[in-house]
């Protein structure tokens, strides 16, 4: 064809092609309460060799070749350092009181016994999965422990807004210990790339001396401000973000004033693609450079305007004008999906009963883990067994991030293909049943709350989470 005689036609036939589908499939996403971020991952997978490339190649090869991928991959880097700024900056900005009312839990146990007995899990697995692999030791294994032990805050947070669960003791705690457990995340990725000889030892240290020394700037801060109530700030911050950064919808916004905010956007994305251009240089992922950024961001002054200004661009917005950064954040994550599904080709996989076998392992390995010592973990912070069940639910929600930490690990050359697809899977299929899983204890609670009252003196009466006692 004559169009796609052109590289710069080849591109943006390819991105509106990406755009149109994520939207459609993030609102079919939604018609069966699921997060959209779900369908835009499905729509990475389809337009990469699993579908498209089996089906029209040549399409394929023309849309999504070496020339264009390579701007997709640009675009991608660039989504993923404006998201873990807008995480950073977040976590780092003090929320409303309110947020901070009620009686307070610490999320350290949970964000503890969530990321290290499902890493400690990965631990246990890394040899039986690892076998093949480029990386079959000690980067693999504090690989899977990281990638076992992680927690989306994006999705996360949609679920716990669409579900109204985001003022809930459990939704706040739940978001507030994802938040520390990715923090850990980062950490371990950037250990096991160092242990796989791609960064030398100076330069891992620096990053994990900026990074912690962000991060308790960041808690000095918001605990000044909060008056020591630091963890409350924690999830009021990252479910901004998060949610936002999943296709959650804004909130007051003043088309008037889009002129300052669009004003102060420019330098301070400038700045971020700066961090992430030096944390690249280091050997580090391009988020490590976002993250800090975002965490040493100031509350006050001009920084503030600019502050807002990465609400409106890390928020898929229709509201921010023509030339506001709404859109254009809102077609970033698509690609770096896009790049995600260009490295897997499950045609042939999802039908090979040894794949289905550790498939299937993973998955019960990861949802049993985690569910369990959740649970466990929320039956001693003084929840009842219903609110600890779903703790247990909330954390084992994967997505975004999973999907991050498993392209990071695969480009580093971490894991191979085949592993890589099947995290990938186990990923999906484990945010997939965040959602019908929550909607099973709430018909459970509706149920337990319609059962009328059993006279005394009878055998058997229910307590107030539903559960017989004699």
């Amino acid at each position: 064809m004559a169009l796609l005689a052109d590289p710069t036609s080849r591109l943006l036939l390819g991105l509106a092609v990406i755009l149109a589908l994520s939207r459609l499939a993030g609102r079919v996403a939604v018609r069966f309460a699921q997060p959209p971020v779900l369908a835009e991952i499905a729509v990475g997978i389809v337009l990469g060799p699993t579908v498209l490339g089996r089906l029209l190649p040549g399409v394929h090869q023309e849309l999504f070749g070496p020339s264009t991928m390579t701007v997709y991959g640009g675009l991608a880097q660039i989504a993923v350092a404006l998201y873990a700024f807008g995480i950073g900056a977040h976590i780092a900005r003090p929320a409303p009181v309110a947020c901070a009312a009620g009686r307070h839990r610490s999320p350290v146990p949970l964000a503890l016994a969530s990321f290290l007995v499902p890493g400690a899990a990965g631990l246990l697995i890394a040899m039986w999965l690892g076998a093949g692999e480029p990386q079959a030791s000690a980067p693999l294994a504090i690989f899977l422990a990281c990638a076992f032990g992680v927690t989306a805050v994006p999705v996360l947070a949609r679920i716990l807004q669409d579900r109204h669960l985001d003022a809930t003791p459990v939704g706040r705690l739940s978001l507030a210990a994802a938040s520390i457990g990715d923090g850990a995340c980062w950490c371990l990725l950037a250990v096991a790339m160092w242990l796989a000889g791609r960064i030398e030892l100076p330069l891992l240290l620096l990053g994990l001396a900026a990074l912690v020394g962000a991060a308790l700037a960041a808690w000095r801060r918001t605990a000044r401000h909060g008056g020591g109530r630091a963890p409350s700030r924690v999830v009021a911050g990252s479910a901004v973000v998060a949610g936002s950064a999943v296709g959650a919808a804004p909130t007051g916004a003043d088309p008037a004033r889009d002129g300052r905010r669009e004003w102060g956007v420019v330098p301070m994305l400038g700045a971020v693609c700066l961090a992430a251009a030096l944390s690249s240089a280091l050997g580090l992922h391009a988020l490590f450079g976002g993250l800090v950024l975002g965490l040493l961001w100031p509350a006050g002054g001009r920084a503030a305007g600019a502050r807002t200004a990465v609400d409106r661009a890390v928020k898929p917005s229709v509201n921010s004008g023509p030339a506001g950064l709404g859109l254009l954040a809102s077609a970033l994550l698509p690609c770096f999906f896009l790049g995600a599904g260009q490295q897997v080709d499950l045609g042939g996989d999802l039908l090979r009963p040894a794949f289905l076998g550790r498939l299937a392992a993973v998955l019960v390995v990861m949802t049993v883990s985690k569910l369990l010592v959740s649970t466990v973990v929320g039956r001693m912070q003084g929840f009842g067994a219903r609110d600890a069940l779903r703790l247990g639910v909330l954390m084992n929600t994967k997505g975004l991030t999973e999907i991050v930490v498993l392209v990071a690990g695969h480009q580093a050359g971490l894991i191979g293909r085949e592993l890589f697809e099947l995290l990938m899977l186990a990923a999906l299929v484990l945010t997939m049943a965040a959602g019908p899983a929550l909607a099973l204890l709430e018909r459970s609670e509706r149920r337990a709350d319609d059962t009328p009252a059993v006279p005394a003196g009878s055998r058997w009466q229910p307590e107030r989470d539903g559960s017989a006692v004699g």
